[in-house]
């Protein structure tokens, strides 16, 4: 068959005779059926060998700005270059000490300026094979080396499949493309069970938190209740539980020393803090106060839980998650449930607070909101008890000429007798679920963790029977039954897998350099 395509670059001296030696060895080479770019000197030679790749090079001794010498070390301290053969041109009785210099600088091979067409084809014939099984096995230790270092990727436990770089190695047809195919296959089956468990690990520990927190925020509506029947003031409320936090989240932040500085503050990390500042307090716990002052406590609960289902239709409008079957039905059985408590579980209420009830609707949605913004939105380099701290801070400020408009002030002496302890509990069990929920909603997402109002609802109106005495009917437990089944049957979302090294690149560190051809002591 015709020989491979091969570049060769001829060198010597810029006068008419070495010129005409040049043209006569670049026409042998291309009869022979290869490719040539020839050059006057080892500075051209260099430039060429650095911007073009180049199977063979022919070499002479003696040329301007930079002798054969010169050339030669250059491209054998090259990493790039170090593997390209090199044939030196020699007049035989003149340069033979040259030669044999160069050939120990690594040459492979010299030729006599007065060469005979059968001798050059020798000549490129053997250093083109050479050239070829040294390719050849170099790849192939790149290829040994990529599967080594996926191995080596696999052992940490956090990888995956599709990015192991090893796809080339596997489509050979010998028996390290079988093995490859074979630890590929492997390695997506113990990706797959080392994700599942993690999933499943994430689900267990997203699942106490959430009923943690549903827990907490469970015992916060009726504890309202309670403070509203002792004398009803929203505001003067909200700002009170959040001093309580301020302090409480400030103080272990300092101590802590995670309390960032203002200056360290960027704009986006102010602007977050002044908006869920906002949302958090001035909206929905002045809004859940007010409602619950004015409904069954065990009605409000009830009414939280369709936060899972805003928070739902949310994520999936701006498509921070992806809205599958599963969560779908888990969520249509958890509003099934919901549904049912409220036309036939507390039927007498209903009828004589409608009206505060289509009010009480706009809670799940502002809480939803909150869910989405932090999810979305939360500075990650700020600490959360120091973010929360900060929040409630910032919240209070804003409450304070609410307050001060409406006349909403809690008096002094009433905080002495009951109220005073119904805060104190309003403020731990509040702020503590907030801190949770922070947590909570980070490691799981916002849908996952907006089913936290399932467990508030079912907490909610076991604090109610328990506080307030609240009569709860048969139908509502059989409906949360529903809405635990609903709440199953949405997870977490997908956790994103460490990407692994890069394993098809800067691979050169790890092949050792070939020398095919045995040195001397050998």
């Amino acid at each position: 068959h015709s020989p491979v395509p091969l570049n060769t670059l001829s060198r010597c001296p810029r006068n008419r005779q070495q010129a005409t030696v040049r043209l006569k060895l670049s026409k042998a080479i291309q009869t022979l059926g290869h490719e040539t770019t020839a050059v006057a000197s080892g500075k051209l030679a260099l430039e060429q060998v650095s911007q073009n790749s180049f199977d063979l090079v022919l070499l002479d001794i003696v040329m301007p700005e930079m002798d054969g010498f010169e050339v030669l070390k250059a491209l054998k301290s090259s990493r790039a270059t170090r593997d390209l053969p090199v044939i030196v041109i020699s007049a035989l009785d003149e340069e033979m000490g040259s030669v044999i210099s160069a050939i120990e600088l690594g040459a492979e091979d010299f030729l006599p300026k007065d060469f005979e067409l059968a001798l050059l084809k020798a000549r490129v014939d053997t250093c083109i094979e050479k050239k070829r099984l040294r390719d050849v096995e170099t790849e192939y230790l790149r290829q040994v080396t990529k599967l080594t270092r996926a191995a080596a990727t696999l052992e940490t436990g956090r990888f995956n499949p599709s990015k192991l770089g090893i796809r080339d190695v596997a489509s050979r047809s010998d028996g390290l493309g079988k093995l490859a195919t074979v630890f590929a296959t492997m390695a997506q089956k113990v990706y797959e069970r080392e994700r599942k468990m993690r999933q499943n690990i994430r689900t267990f520990r997203g699942a106490l938190l959430l009923l943690a927190c549903g827990g907490l925020w469970g015992v916060v509506v009726p504890l309202s209740k309670m403070a509203s029947l002792v004398e009803a003031h929203p505001v003067g409320l909200a700002i009170l539980i959040d001093v309580i936090g301020a302090v409480f989240c400030v103080g272990i932040s300092l101590k802590r020393r995670t309390m960032p500085s203002l200056k360290d503050l960027t704009w986006a990390d102010r602007r977050f803090i002044l908006r869920f500042a906002f949302i958090s307090s001035v909206i929905n716990q002045v809004l859940v106060y007010w409602v619950a002052s004015k409904l069954p406590a065990s009605i409000v609960s009830i009414v939280i839980v369709l936060e899972g289902f805003a928070v739902f239709l949310f994520a999936a409008l701006m498509r921070t998650e992806a809205p599958n079957l599963k969560r779908f039905v888990g969520l249509g059985l958890g509003l099934v449930g919901i549904f049912i408590i409220l036309l036939y579980g507390e039927p007498g209420e209903m009828a004589t607070s409608w009206v505060w009830l289509v009010i009480a609707l706009v809670i799940p949605v502002t809480y939803a909101a909150e869910d989405i913004y932090l999810s979305e939105s939360k500075p990650a380099s700020i600490d959360n008890v120091a973010l929360f701290g900060m929040s409630l801070v910032v919240s209070v400020l804003m409450l304070i000429p609410l307050a001060a408009f409406y006349q909403d002030f809690v008096p002094f002496d009433l905080l002495t007798g009951r109220l005073g302890v119904i805060v104190l509990l309003m403020a731990a069990a509040g702020n503590l679920a907030m801190l949770l929920f922070i947590q909570l909603i980070a490691s799981t997402g916002a849908v996952f963790a907006s089913q936290n109002a399932y467990a508030g609802t079912a907490a909610g109106i076991g604090w109610s029977m328990l506080l307030l005495g609240e009569a709860i009917p048969v139908v509502t437990w059989a409906s949360l039954a529903l809405v635990i089944v609903g709440l199953l049957m949405v997870e977490p979302k997908q956790e994103a897998e460490e990407e692994p090294p890069p394993l098809d690149d800067s691979l050169e560190e790890f092949v050792p350099r070939l020398d095919l051809l045995p040195s001397p002591t050998e």
